[in-house]
């Protein structure tokens, strides 16, 4: 199949995105848009109880931009961090393997995924940022750029914690593979970005008095996990994280399983911190972020199966996150959507196991290269 020019993904992803922001709704619940505008404006508040306060990257950064203010500017600076990471998730998958068309239907579920949609919705957040920040450490870290991945990240953490996650990841990942000498760079990486986020935490609270209110370090008691499922109740909580991922919930273990040894240690490698964050974050915010060990097991399975019915996938996908996500109010309702999504990765599999005699090579691991 003929390739059009490389621009016209990235710029059509632009275009959708900008017009779901357009079209989402302003939230009627409080946000976290007051301390993060406020931070724009004198980069330190003291003696602040938000946590927000420590995650000062995007708001300062936001802040030098003259053009634009208020949603205007927050949901441009979304769209423009999801655009980047749809793109760069695309790549991701392509670097492991996948082929092209299955690369773009990544992309394009990338782009229109309920973390990606919601942070549309509301984007006083850093989310956007550590969404693109999982694909792009993962491109720059299997590419070789160990030492630019880690500058990358410790510059990260200043925006969210998450920012460390990839350089665990890819060390743990090449532990696996006996890769000593680069899962060691990886991880003493890991442990200077930390410490570099541990001493920006610490030098808040001592310097400006931080002392922020939150259910996260209460370790012992359940942390934000606990707090989360008080407030929401068991139901809604299995249907909003079941609805952070919809059908790639059934595509993920598909893939991991047909996939290669190389996905299956990513896999194993991203779950401790996946597990951690979904316990001292809310989950099925936090989810999204892993992201970028889903989709490669995604693009195994979506290169198994028609073009068609990928697509399709990636349409049904839009239309459960365009609700739970952007809050549009005219799109079909949660339960209709999450029912078809899942029916629909039920048939997905399927049709990818019954091609299994005849489907192309597995996916092959790109090596490391220094």
């Amino acid at each position: 199949m003929r390739q059009g020019p490389a621009y016209l993904t990235p710029l059509a992803v632009v275009l959708v995105l900008g017009l779901v922001a357009t079209l989402s709704p302003i939230p009627k619940f409080l946000t976290d848009k007051d301390v993060y505008e406020q931070m724009s404006r004198e980069w330190v508040i003291p003696n602040c109880d938000d946590l927000q306060c420590f995650r000062v990257l995007v708001p300062i950064t936001l802040g030098f931009i003259p053009i634009g203010s208020g949603y205007l500017k927050w949901r441009a600076y979304a769209v423009v961090c999801e655009a980047v990471a749809a793109v760069l998730m695309g790549r991701w998958v392509r670097m492991l393997g996948a082929s092209h068309r299955a690369s773009q239907q990544v992309t394009w579920l990338t782009a229109l995924g309920a973390g990606s949609l919601y942070t549309l919705f509301d984007p006083f957040t850093a989310d956007p940022l550590m969404h693109a920040m999982g694909p792009l450490l993962m491109v720059l870290l299997f590419g070789g750029w160990i030492l630019t991945a880690a500058l990358v990240a410790a510059a990260g953490v200043f925006g969210k914690e998450f920012a460390a996650v990839p350089l665990f990841v890819a060390g743990v990942t090449w532990l696996q593979q006996r890769r000593i000498a680069h899962s060691v760079r990886a991880l003493v990486a890991f442990g200077c970005v930390v410490a570099i986020w541990s001493a920006w935490q610490l030098s808040s609270r001592a310097v400006w008095n931080y002392a922020p209110v939150q259910h996260s370090g209460k370790l012992l008691e359940g942390a934000f996990l606990a707090f989360w499922l008080a407030n929401i109740g068991p139901a809604l909580a299995v249907v909003s994280i079941a609805a952070a991922f919809g059908a790639l919930w059934i595509l993920w273990p598909a893939g991991v399983a047909w996939g290669t040894r190389e996905l299956r240690q990513l896999t194993v490698a991203a779950m401790l911190p996946l597990l951690f964050f979904n316990y001292v974050q809310q989950p099925d915010r936090a989810l999204w972020n892993f992201a970028f060990a889903v989709m490669p097991a995604a693009a195994v399975v979506l290169d198994r199966i028609p073009a068609a019915l990928g697509w399709l996938l990636v349409a049904v996908q839009a239309l459960l996150n365009l609700r739970i996500g952007a809050q549009l109010p005219f799109v079909p309702p949660v339960r209709a959507t999450l029912v078809a999504a899942m029916a629909l990765g039920l048939v997905i599999v399927w049709r990818a196991w019954s091609a299994i005699d005849t489907s192309p090579a597995p996916h092959k691991a790109v090596p490391y290269t220094s």
